[in-house]
């Protein structure tokens, strides 16, 4: 008998192997679980049937003292061959991850990594198996996040739960909040049914206060709450509910090591209705925990479990053995709770934004429960395989043909092209910028959405800066967000287009989080709000600030933009935890000292003190007449218009670039920005300086706007904004990153940075096809 050995990450991932290797008719041996998955050994029914042939054939007679031991023995035998088998393939099972790891090192750190984040080992080994041995640390960990997203079920969408007839159950362990939960799912079924159209139901009478509890609120939401005890009484209360009104039951916490578990299910069974059961799962819990509870609660008997909701996300240092679970046991994440209160800490997030939560948190990086890199490179040792492998004569073949296509020159170099090309597309991949304008570019020529409806772009983009900053060791220095505002046209006329800039310090461009275009007949954002009501410049401004705040960063963020009025000033100062600069022109008028004076006046009569040297090769190269240049900075103490608001605790910065020794002549002056007293001076004069030296980005934005209107004409005015920003910020990034003279080669333009944006938008978009096409 051959027997083969299968394994999958749930029960039915399994079965489907043993189907498609030995058919539908195959017989199965053993199931079992093992380390987080299912190992079913398996045999061909026509091996069986040669057993079974050779076992009817005559065999001749033996002593009687070895008859016994020669029925015994094929037993015996067949149970050593069965336990050496599975030993060996265990054992090759291991070599071929170990292989993969000498092959693709990268392998080991992004283990290490994930495994910080709370996913179990387990799902890593299969996930990173097929991690492409050429991606580099950052590329990987992209490739890592966009392999959970694709693999994490979740509910389609709301309209697809909400349905008249609706019956849901939420089942699972005790003290996970099934209760709380309930009645934030019954506060939404009231908004789209009606509380004439939605019943309670408990079956909670062992735990002191529950149903009194539920029926708290059911009073609010003036809900009927039903008490059952059984099986039949349930039943009952069901068939006296209307077909078309929608019914929850709460049910009793059990163990999931208590043997009523089945009787739950079966009681749910027997409902007269179809039920669909949600199991409620603790984020705060041990992924083994996790494990065993929805192993148990899926094998309980009763109707298979429809999916599955994730609770105390605001207690939980890790989300990556909670998703873990749901991957692996295919459980749809309906709704996640992240507090206590009722309804409105109940959310519907996409695959998207919940990998990202559990990649952007940052206590999950504490190594505490899960191995350093110490820990790793003490258990093995990994070694760069220098064996050739049969595609990579291929792969740079298909890549000269792609680099002679992609420029004349370039392609004229040979392999030193070949070289430059493959430099910048790895560069490419490892800014998170240039990242988010590839993706973009990417939705945008499939005919997809390139900034979905329901802002999970813009929530991606911004989570994947903080996770940048953060691994860059930079979130001390904080990121500035330079906001720009500016005419576009389309099908609907002229508007207005707004963009956010994301940048660190010391890092350059991040990318561009945030859009919003505005014309007459209403306004969209890609954070995915919208109104019918035209938005001034202002309003859009408040509006994309009050969205970033709302995300609750990680570091310091400041907000500049140029100009405003007093009105948004003083809207801005009533917010004391938004930091923000208003680049303000020379007449602008300001109370200094109980006078009205104006911001041109103030900066020629300010004191100025150095904050630190310029000498980034920039648009302000050469400005100060020489290389040795420093930035100055002056204040001054400040108020709005009136006496009555001089004491607003606002300050005028005056910046100037000139010698360190302070000599006058040559010096530059930069800007007066309007600040709150919090804001640091050294701080905001670095980033009004990047902003200045960035403006060409802000000023790219509506000419790739340009592009990609006459490109593809149908698509939409937010899509075309949302390209349009990231590409601009791509741009700036490899034109003035580490490999800006190689992206200057790649993309054709000319090395005295008399390019146009056309020309920029031409390279750019020939590079993103020629990366596509290699990749």
């Amino acid at each position: 008998m051959n027997i083969s050995r299968f394994f999958g990450s749930t029960n039915r991932e399994a079965m489907r192997q043993v189907r498609l290797a030995l058919g539908p008719d195959a017989l199965i041996v053993s199931n079992k679980r093992v380390n987080g998955g299912v190992e079913i050994l398996a045999t061909d029914p026509t091996s069986a049937a040669r057993i079974e042939a050779k076992a009817d054939a005559p065999a001749p007679t033996a002593p009687g003292f070895a008859q016994g031991a020669a029925q015994s023995m094929p037993a015996d035998v067949m149970q050593a061959i069965g336990s050496l088998k599975g030993a060996l393939e265990g054992r090759i099972d291991e070599l071929v991850w170990g292989s993969h790891l000498k092959r693709a090192p990268q392998a080991v750190s992004l283990f290490q990594a994930l495994m910080g984040f709370g996913f179990s080992t387990a799902l890593l080994r299969a996930m990173l198996k097929r991690l492409p041995e050429h991606l580099a640390a950052g590329p990987a960990f992209q490739w890592a996040r966009q392999e959970l997203v694709k693999h994490l079920p979740v509910l389609a969408s709301e309209e697809e739960l909400w349905r008249p007839g609706l019956a849901l159950a939420v089942v699972g362990p005790t003290g996970v909040g099934k209760t709380t939960t309930l009645a934030k799912l019954a506060a939404r079924a009231v908004r789209r049914f009606g509380p004439q159209g939605v019943v309670l139901v408990t079956t909670d009478t062992y735990r002191i206060g529950a149903h009194e509890q539920l029926k708290i609120y059911g009073q609010i939401l003036r809900v009927p709450v039903h008490v059952v005890q059984d099986a039949e009484q349930l039943a009952l209360v069901v068939r006296g509910t209307g077909p078309d009104s929608v019914i929850l039951i709460d049910n009793v916490g059990i163990s999931q090591r208590d043997r009523y578990v089945a009787e739950q299910a079966a009681m749910l069974a027997s409902a007269g209705r179809d039920v669909r059961r949600l199991l409620v799962l603790n984020a705060a819990s041990h992924g083994d925990t996790l494990d065993e509870v929805a192993r148990t609660y899926r094998n309980d008997g009763g109707t298979p479990l429809a999916g599955c909701i994730i609770t105390k996300l605001d207690e939980a240092a890790r989300l990556g053995a909670v998703l873990d679970t749901c991957i692996r046991y295919q459980l749809p994440v309906h709704y996640v709770s992240d507090g206590q209160k009722v309804p409105e800490n109940l959310h519907f997030l996409s695959a998207l934004d919940l990998v990202d939560r559990a990649l952007a948190d940052a206590s999950a990086a504490s190594a505490l429960y899960a191995p350093t890199g110490a820990d790793l490179a003490a258990l093995m040792s990994v070694e760069r395989s220098s064996a050739s492998r049969p595609d990579v004569a291929a792969r740079a073949g298909r890549q000269r043909l792609l680099s002679g296509f992609l420029a004349g020159g370039l392609g004229s170099a040979g392999a030193a092209g070949d070289q430059v090309l493959q430099r910048v597309c790895d560069y490419l991949d490892s800014q998170p910028a240039c990242r988010q304008a590839f993706e973009a570019w990417q939705a945008f020529r499939d005919g997809a959405a390139a900034a979905p409806g329901n802002g999970a772009a813009a929530r991606h983009a911004y989570k994947t800066i903080q996770v940048e900053m953060r691994q860059a060791g930079r979130g001390d220095e904080g990121i500035v967000l330079s906001h720009a505002d500016f005419n576009v046209g389309g099908r609907q006329g002229r508007g207005r287009m707004s963009a956010s800039l994301a940048y660190g310090l010391s890092q350059g461009v991040l990318g561009s989080p945030l859009q919003q275009v505005r014309f007459a007949s209403g306004w969209q954002s890609s954070n995915g709000f919208a109104g019918i009501e035209p938005l001034t410049s202002s309003q859009a401004l408040l509006e994309d600030i009050d969205w970033y705040q709302a995300q609750q960063s990680q570091f310091p963020v400041l907000h500049l933009f140029d100009g405003g009025t007093q009105a948004l000033w003083r809207q801005l100062q009533e917010h004391a935890d938004v930091l923000w600069g208003a680049q303000c022109p020379a007449g602008a008028r300001f109370v200094h000292e109980e006078t009205v004076t104006t911001a041109g006046a103030l900066a020629k009569a300010c004191g100025y003190h150095p904050v630190g040297r310029h000498d980034a090769e920039s648009t302000l190269s050469g400005m100060a007449g020489g290389s040795a240049r420093a930035l100055w900075v002056g204040m001054q103490e400040v108020g709005l218009s009136s006496r009555r608001a001089a004491a607003q605790d606002l300050r005028l910065h005056h910046m100037r670039l000139q010698r360190e020794d302070g000599g006058g002549a040559g010096a530059t002056q930069l800007a007066s920005v309007l600040a709150p007293a919090d804001v640091a001076p050294g701080m905001l004069a670095r980033a009004v300086l990047m902003r200045q030296e960035q403006r060409w980005v802000l000023r790219a934005m509506p000419a790739f706007w340009e592009v990609f209107a006459r490109t593809r004409q149908e698509s939409g005015p937010l899509d075309r904004a949302y390209l349009s920003a990231a590409m601009g910020a791509a741009a700036w990034q490899l034109l003035h990153g580490p490999e800006s003279s190689a992206a200057r080669q790649v993309l054709a333009l000319p090395e005295e940075k008399a390019w146009t944006v056309a020309q920029v938008a031409e390279g750019m978009l020939r590079l993103f096809a020629v990366k596509a096409l290699m990749g």
